[in-house]
């Protein structure tokens, strides 16, 4: 994990996805305990992990006129 200072009111935070899912993780497992502060930042971290797993394509012409037919659709 590393920790940098942008400036006096923003930091930088990377760590590798399995580290931040384990941090999601033990953050949730205590939310009763935990601050607002630390509950934002789990949820930040699980946003950031699903997209980060996030692997899909929009296909192309997908919403244009060479678009293929859906299956479903009727001539």
């Amino acid at each position: 994990m590393d920790v940098q200072r942008r400036d006096e009111q923003h930091i930088v935070i990377e760590m590798d996805i399995k580290t931040a899912d384990k941090l999601y993780h033990a953050i949730n497992e205590r939310t009763i305990d935990m601050t607002n502060g630390a509950i934002e930042l789990a949820s930040l971290l699980q946003e950031a992990c699903y997209e980060a797993r996030d692997e899909f394509r929009q296909p192309p012409h997908a919403f244009d006129d060479k678009a293929p037919p859906h299956p479903t659709m009727e001539d």
